[in-house]
């Protein structure tokens, strides 16, 4: 990721995250500079259709906290199961194709209910939550705790 750089700013720390278990090559890329959080994320239709991305530009003097933590998304696993469930039963009945692209959905839905996501608040309070792979969990934790450590220090 290259991050446009203002006057006096200096890069402290870059990060490239994988944002979709089963979508791995789909990067999600964050900077942490001395003035600001930059990045972006890749946004997708059903978790499998790739559908541009989410930007980011923060201020760190408008940041008031940084979390990190895991999220299960109950959702997600109940279509997924429903959908999956579904193309079994479709792949045996009528429709090979229908039933296998149902079978995919659904395993990408599954797959993808448990999440590490991390959230910005500012200081009016409005929060912005940014998902990355359950897999890069401790990779997310080091990140927020920089940017922590970072905001501390203003």
């Amino acid at each position: 990721m290259s991050t446009v750089l203002g006057k006096d700013e200096k890069s402290i720390r870059e990060d490239v995250f994988t944002a979709n278990l089963v979508l791995f090559w789909l990067k999600a890329n964050y900077t942490l500079t001395n003035k600001r959080v930059t990045g972006d994320t890749p946004n997708t239709l059903l978790g499998l259709i790739p559908l541009g991305k989410a930007q980011i530009a923060q201020p760190l003097k408008t940041i008031a906290s940084v979390i990190s933590s895991t999220k299960f998304h109950f959702g997600r696993l109940v279509i997924g199961l429903i959908l999956f469930i579904a193309g079994i039963g479709v792949l045996v009945g009528s429709s090979f194709i229908l039933g296998l692209i149902l079978l995919l959905i659904g395993a990408v839905n599954i797959a993808n209910c448990y999440t590490a996501t991390f959230v910005i608040t500012n200081n009016a309070g409005q929060a912005s939550g940014y998902e990355i792979s359950i897999l890069e969990k401790a990779k997310v934790q080091n990140f927020v705790n920089e940017i922590n450590t970072i905001i501390a220090d203003l």
